[in-house]
This record gives structure tokens, C-alpha cells and sequence, in this order.
């Protein structure tokens, strides 16, 4: 056996690479081959009543050029160790007998030569029309350039002069605006010295009027002391009043307290209590007297539940006027004019 060697590097790729190629090249012979074949054009035949006379004899317009073979771009050379297969031979191609041209294969052929130099002049025409189109076109473009060139300088021309008028016009604002600034500065330094001004007579005013109120504040605190003296005076002199009239009124109730005991005691001498009486009872009398002290009445109010005291006090009563009374005719008429008189058996004088 043979030793078994490394394989080369690249040799898988490069022949790979070969195959393609030749498969590649195979197929653009084909395809050529098969591009260049003609196809037959349709035949039209005219039907003519009669023969018409043998037409002179035309020479056959040039057959239109062969189409060119397609450029076959340069493939990249294989790699050396390949070798190249002989590419094979392209079938022969087929002959095709031309056949001889009747008639109304003249005529025909005459009638579409008229119709290629009619579409020929028709092309030509419109060429003409086309490159004059093209030409007032391109005039158009130019003055239409030309206008577009005159009003972009003339826009220009605008801007500049917008510019420098906007200059102008932020200038003549920047000194109005400084001017203004100016003006405000010193209406506010007019201000201020005037706010300062009357925040001094404010302040000043505040001053008197606080001084004015202290004054009113003292005066008022003076009055109210000489009211609160004149109070006190007042009250003490009431108070004094009071206790005078109090005095005078424990002094004269002291006075009539002394007449009614001196009533109350006379009556009682004279009562004769019977024998029958149990306890002490009470019996109430409303006596009705007179200045000198003579019994005008006597008015049993309340009964001691024994008749005959009750009897026994009203006669006591009747037997001991004239009663001690005062001589004060006030006095008498609001104590003793009519004079209420409460009689136990056994209370003491």
C-alpha cells in the first residue's frame, strides 16, 4: 500500500470553483445560440380580381443588422492545478432555404418600405419638433434663469435695504427705549422723594396724633379718676344718707315699737281672763283709732278659739281708750291709724 498523503489546501475549493465556471460558460452558449435564431415572420397575402402587370424589379432593401452577441463579462482564471475541459462544439445551425418572392410578397415588401419611410419622416418630424420644443425650452429656462437671477438681486437688494432699516429701526428703539428708561429713572427717583416726603409728614402726623391721644388717654384716665372720686363721694354720701335714714328709721320704729308696748299693755291690764282658758291661745284685733287716741273701731281678726277672751279682749280694749298714741301726725297716720294687736293670755307685759 501506498502511504495515504495530506491533502493540498484549497484544492476542494479551487475545484469546486472549476465546476462552476464550466458549468457557466456552457450555459451562455446556449443561451447565444438560442438568441440568434429568427423567427419567421407572418406572411399576408392580398387577393386580386385580376393579375395585376408584372412590376419592375426592386432591389430588396438591406436586412436589418445582426443584434450584436451580449458582452460576456471576463471571468476570473482558474486555479493552475485544475485542468480545463474543451468546451463542447455548438450544433451546427440549421440552413433555411429562402424562398423566391412573389408578387405580393414585392408588393407587401413595398408597402412597408413606404410605411419605414413615412414612420422615418414621421420620426424625423417629430425630432425637429422635439429639438425646437427643447431649444424654447431651454430659452425659457434661460430667461427664466435671468428673471430668477434679477429677482434674487433684486430680492437682495430688498433684504438689504429691510436690513438696514431694521438697523434704523432698532437704533431709533434703542435710544427711544434708553430715553424712556431715562424718564423712568428719574419719575422714580420723583416718586420715591415724594413717598419719602409724605412718609415723613405721615410719620410726623402719626407722631401728633399719638401725642393727641396720650393727652386724650390722660385726660380720660383724669376724669375717670375725678368721676370715680366724684362715685365714691357720691356712695359715701348715700351710704351716710342710708345710715342716717336707717337710724332715723331704727330710732322712729324704735318709737313706735315703745307706743304699741305702751298700747298693748294698757289693753292687757284691762283684760279679765276667763277661767276656762287652756294654754295660750291667740286672738288678733284690727283697731281703728283716732288722733286723740279714742277707739274707733275694734276688728276681731283672728279667734282664740275661746269666746269669751275674745269678748274679754275687745271689752279691755273699749275700756282703756283713750290709748297712748303719738302726737306726729305722719307717724300716727302710717302706724296707728289703723293698728294691728295680737293677744296671749299668758305672755308677759
Amino acid at each position: 500500500m501506498r502511504p495515504r498523503t495530506a491533502d493540498e489546501p484549497g484544492r476542494v475549493a479551487s475545484g469546486a470553483l472549476a465546476v462552476v465556471v464550466h458549468l457557466m460558460f456552457f450555459g451562455l452558449l446556449v443561451f447565444g445560440i438560442s438568441w440568434q435564431k429568427k423567427i419567421a415572420s407572418p406572411v399576408v397575402v392580398d387577393l386580386w380580381q385580376d393579375l395585376p402587370e408584372p412590376a419592375k424589379k426592386v432591389a430588396l432593401p438591406p436586412e436589418p443588422p445582426k443584434p450584436a452577441p451580449k458582452h460576456v463579462p471576463q471571468l476570473p482564471k482558474p486555479v493552475p492545478e485544475v485542468k480545463k475541459e474543451p468546451p463542447p462544439s455548438p450544433p451546427p445551425a440549421p440552413k433555411v432555404e429562402t424562398p423566391k418572392p412573389s408578387a405580393a410578397d414585392i408588393e407587401l415588401k413595398e408597402k412597408l418600405r413606404k410605411q419605414k419611410e413615412e414612420e422615418a419622416e414621421r420620426l424625423e418630424e417629430q425630432k425637429k419638433v422635439e429639438a425646437e420644443r427643447k431649444e424654447e425650452q431651454k430659452k425659457a429656462e434661460a430667461e427664466r434663469k435671468e428673471e430668477l437671477k434679477k429677482a434674487e438681486l433684486e430680492k437682495r437688494k430688498l433684504e438689504e435695504e429691510e436690513r438696514k432699516e431694521a438697523e434704523e429701526q432698532k437704533r431709533v428703539e434703542a435710544e427711544q427705549k434708553r430715553a424712556e428708561q431715562e424718564k423712568l429713572r428719574k419719575e422714580d427717583e420723583a416718586r420715591r422723594a415724594e413717598e419719602n416726603k409724605r412718609a415723613e409728614e405721615q410719620r410726623r402726623a402719626d407722631d401728633a396724633k399719638r401725642e393727641e391721644e396720650r393727652k386724650q388717654r390722660a385726660a380720660a384716665v383724669e376724669r375717670e379718676r375725678q368721676q370715680q372720686e366724684a362715685a365714691r363721694k357720691v356712695h359715701e354720701a348715700d351710704e351716710a344718707k342710708r345710715k342716717a335714714e336707717a337710724a332715723a328709721r331704727a330710732a322712729q320704729q324704735k318709737q313706735i315699737d315703745d307706743w304699741r308696748a305702751r298700747i298693748q299693755a294698757k289693753i292687757k291690764g284691762r283684760v279679765v281672763v276667763p277661767p276656762n282658758v287652756v294654754g295660750n291661745p291667740e286672738a288678733r284685733f284690727e283697731v281703728v283709732l283716732l288722733p286723740g287716741g279714742e277707739v274707733l273701731s275694734a276688728t276681731l281678726k283672728k279667734s282664740s278659739g275661746n269666746p269669751a277672751y275674745d269678748a274679754a279682749v275687745e271689752r279691755a280694749i273699749m275700756a282703756a281708750q283713750p290709748l297712748p298714741v303719738p302726737t306726729e301726725t305722719d307717724m300716727f297716720q302710717e302706724n296707728f291709724r289703723e293698728l294691728p294687736l295680737v293677744f296671749r293670755p299668758k305672755d308677759k307685759d
